[in-house]
Parts: structure tokens; sequence; C-alpha cells
């Protein structure tokens, strides 16, 4: 038999004292109970929650190898507090490969059969663990309201008070290249040239800085990139006002972050020291907020394509001599500098785009165009929603019908309230038919050329319903392949 220890608090290199007890409690039940020892599995500093541990998981390896065939822990939370891995484990596992469980101190055993109590024990182990995580979740939160700082490292450009690890103080090294990231943008260099520039002049990304800053003092300079230059220019955090809660777990159970939208921010005024004046960082953040509202509305986002690597070319602003124009670039080349540039401008691109597509839909059969902008309009278009939603709302109207009828049965309302509703419903119902009825009559053959003609007014409309993918070669040739031939 082999017995399992784990603790979830890490004690570093010294063996806590639980693990000890644990030990000596469970060697004990082995000498009372004549068993014969084989081995132990340790996780000293490891939740409960993951199952992913190196003890738990050399101990299923030798179950599987039959060199042990019973478990023993303290009680059902050293296995693991995940209820739905526990069950796993006990009820299908252990079972399917003849191993005994044992947990002292919830008199659990599994070579008995008097397990009524396990899996709610187990799912009492997981309440406990959510209810830890939340009560920190709460507390951490508070901190962050009340503008203390709490993430493991400091952002780039400061480092904390070595007198009050909930406080910031200016790192200067790294402030001085915060400060030149902003300067470099506000006199119109794009993020992608300011990160070439960074990164020819061999200057530590912040990863790099932060690991000789923990002592890990072989690292290169690294390539700086395009999302961590754009995270610096929108921090407020070097204004003053610290912003946390800018990720979140998706739950207490797993290790992925997701990304919190800025209004979900906690941002505290004043609560660090500034490192960029206010003047300059609205000036930068309405520079991104522009360029954000250009490229967002660019007719052609999302359709063009590498032909080289397949990556998405991706599209940006840049503002000289007051004049604004937009360029693309493939984004493989931008984040990896691998693949090419394919630099080309956006506003020529669409010009050749929109004049092929015309073109092309003066060779194509009427027909064919007919049925396929009908299939896309009568499948995808707003009327269409909106007779669902008056079908919905008319089904709805008539449970209540039934509902208020009911209530008069039952005396629950007068004569005179339910005439009142029955007629407010009736009228409701009625506005929805004949709402539908028109709508209905406006997708019948007869409107074929009015889409087209609509769509036609419509670059938007005509671009997305005719054109699959464009294609940029590296040497600028455009590639339109579209979503049915000629």
């Amino acid at each position: 038999m082999g017995i399992y220890l784990r603790l979830s608090r890490d004690d570093g290199n010294i063996e806590s004292s639980s693990i000890k007890t644990q030990r000596e409690m469970l060697l004990n039940y082995i000498r009372e109970n004549n068993l014969i020892y084989i081995d132990e599995y340790v996780d000293d500093g490891v939740s409960g929650i993951t199952f992913d541990r190196c003890g738990f998981n050399r101990m299923i390896k030798d179950i599987q190898a039959k060199k042990i065939n019973m478990v023993i822990t303290k009680d059902t939370s050293r296995l693991g507090r995940d209820h739905i891995e526990f069950g796993y484990y006990v009820e299908k596992f252990f079972p399917e490969n003849n191993v005994r469980y044992v947990a002292i101190n919830d008199n659990v055993d599994t070579f008995k059969g008097d397990n009524d109590m396990l899996l709610f024990k187990s799912a009492f182990n997981d309440m406990y663990v959510k209810d830890i995580s939340n009560k920190l979740r709460s507390s951490l939160t508070t901190k962050k309201k009340s503008g203390k700082f709490v993430g493991c490292y400091a952002p780039y450009g400061y480092r904390k008070d070595p007198n009050d690890k909930n406080k910031l103080i200016i790192d200067e090294e790294a402030a001085l290249i915060v400060k030149k990231i902003f300067s470099l943008y506000s006199s119109g260099l794009s993020v992608s040239s300011i990160c070439k520039r960074l990164t020819s002049e061999n200057v530590k990304t912040p990863s790099m800085y932060k690991n000789m800053n923990l002592g890990k003092r072989k690292c290169h300079y690294g390539i700086w990139s395009s999302r961590t230059v754009a995270d610096i220019l929108k921090n407020p955090t070097y204004i003053g006002d610290l912003a946390q809660a800018k990720n979140k777990k998706v739950s207490y159970k797993s290790k992925k972050v997701i990304h919190n939208k800025k209004e979900d921010w906690i941002i505290v005024k004043d609560a660090c020291p500034k490192i960029i004046d206010e003047e300059t960082y609205k000036y930068v953040n309405s520079r991104f907020i522009n360029k954000h509202k250009r490229t967002n509305n660019l007719l052609l986002k999302g359709l063009v394509y590498c032909k080289e690597c397949n990556h998405k070319i991706g599209f940006r602003s840049v503002t000289s001599n007051g004049v604004t124009r937009t360029y693309g670039n493939c984004n493989y080349y931008l984040k990896r500098r691998l693949c090419t540039p394919h630099n080309i401008k956006y506003e020529k691109l669409e010009e050749i785009v929109l004049e092929n597509a015309y073109l092309y839909i003066n060779n194509i059969n009427i027909y064919i165009i007919k049925n396929y902008i009908y299939n896309i309009y009568s499948k995808n278009s707003k009327i269409n929603n909106e007779i669902n939603s008056l079908k919905n709302s008319i089904n709805n109207n008539k449970n209540k019908i039934e509902k208020i009828y009911k209530d008069k049965l039952n005396e629950l309302i007068t004569e005179d309230i339910y005439i009142n509703i029955y007629n407010e419903l009736k009228n409701k119902i009625k506005n929805a038919e004949t709402r539908i009825n028109k709508l209905e009559k406006n997708q019948n053959d007869n409107t074929y050329i009015y889409i087209i003609d609509e769509m036609l007014q419509n670059k938007k409309e005509l671009i997305l319903a005719l054109i699959n993918k464009i294609e940029i070669t590296e040497d600028n040739n455009i590639n339109i392949y579209y979503n049915f031939c000629l």
C-alpha cells in the first residue's frame, strides 16, 4: 500500500510540520492494522483543486503498474478538493484498478463499502475552497479599491516599496524607458516603429528586466511586441491613477486568465507616483481612440490575408502633417518578424477591390446572384430577425391570455381587470400579425431586384455578399476570391 500526503501552503525547502503530522498518523494506522508499507507520495505546497501534482501522478503510475493496491490519506481533502475529479478517482479509477481507499479522519474505507457520505464530503471540501477563494477575492478587491497595490510584480517603471509591499515607488531605470515610449508616440511614431527602435537599441523588454531583477542574470534582450508598448501607453497608472483588476481567472478551479474590459478595471486616482504628465497621457490616448475608430470602420477589415503565410493583414492609421493614411502589413511579420512586411496602402486596396467587384457583378449571371443574395438576405437580415421576434411575442402574449383566464376562474382577478388585460394583449397580437404579413410580403420573388439595388448602394453589404477572401502577395499583387464563380 501507499500513503499520500499533501499540504496547500508552500513552506519553501523545509518540509512542513503538517506533512510530518500526516506521515506519523498514516504510519501508525499501518502498524495498527498490520498493513504492508510500499511507498509514500508527497505534494507539499500544492493546491487540492488541481489533480496535476507530481506526487499524485507518481502514485497513479504505480497503481497502473500494480505496485500498490491501497491508498491512505489523513482525510478526503488531502486526496483533492475538486469533487468531480475526486469522484472520478474514488468511484471509477480506484475500483477499476482494485485499489482500496482509506481516509482516516473521515472514517472512509472503500473496502468496507459504507461510504454513503463520501461524495458529500468531497463536495463540502470543494465548497470550502470556493468559499476561501471568494473571501480572498473580496479582501483583495477591498485593498485595490483603497489604492493598495496587491500584485505579485510591480508594473514596468515601478517597484514595490521595501517598507510597504502594497505601495509602489518609481524604478528610475525602467521609468526612463516608459517616458521614452510616450515621447516617441507623442512625436508621431507608430507602435510598431517604437517596437523596432527599442529592439534595435537592445532595450530589455519588461519581462527580461523583471527576470534580471529576480536574479535571473542569464537573459537576452528580446523583441518588443506591439501589445507590450500599447499596454504601457494605455495604462493610467503612469499618471498616478493606480489601475488593477485588468485580468481575472475564469474560475477558482482554472488557471486560465482573461482580460477585463477597461470599465471593469479598479482605478484609484493619485494612488502612486506619476511618471507621465496628464496632458501627454490624454494626447496619446486620444490618438489611440481615433486610430481605433478609423481601423474599425474599414470596409475590408477581416477579409485581407497574406498570400505567403496565410495570416491576416493588419491595418494601422498614421497621421503626418495633419493627413491621416492607413497602411496594411502582415500581422505575422509585425508580431514575430517572420514572413515579410507586405506593405499596402488601404485606400488604394479598397479602390481596386470595389472596382473589381462592380465589374464582377456586370459579368455574372443575374439569377445566380439573385439566389445567393436572397439566401443571405433571408437567413441573416434584420427583417427575418424581426419576424422571429414578433412570433415569439405572439406566443408569449397567448400564454399570458391563458394565465389571466385561469386567474379569473380562480377569482384572483376581477372580470373588469380580465377584460382590460385581454383586450390589450389581443391588440398586441393583432398588430404583430399585421407586421409579420407585411414583412413576409417583402420577401417574395418580386423583391430580388430591390435587394440587389439596395446592396449596390451599400458597399459593406456588397463586399460581404460577394467576397470570400482577399490575398496580398509579397510583391503587392491582389488576389480576390468570390463566393461563387462566373
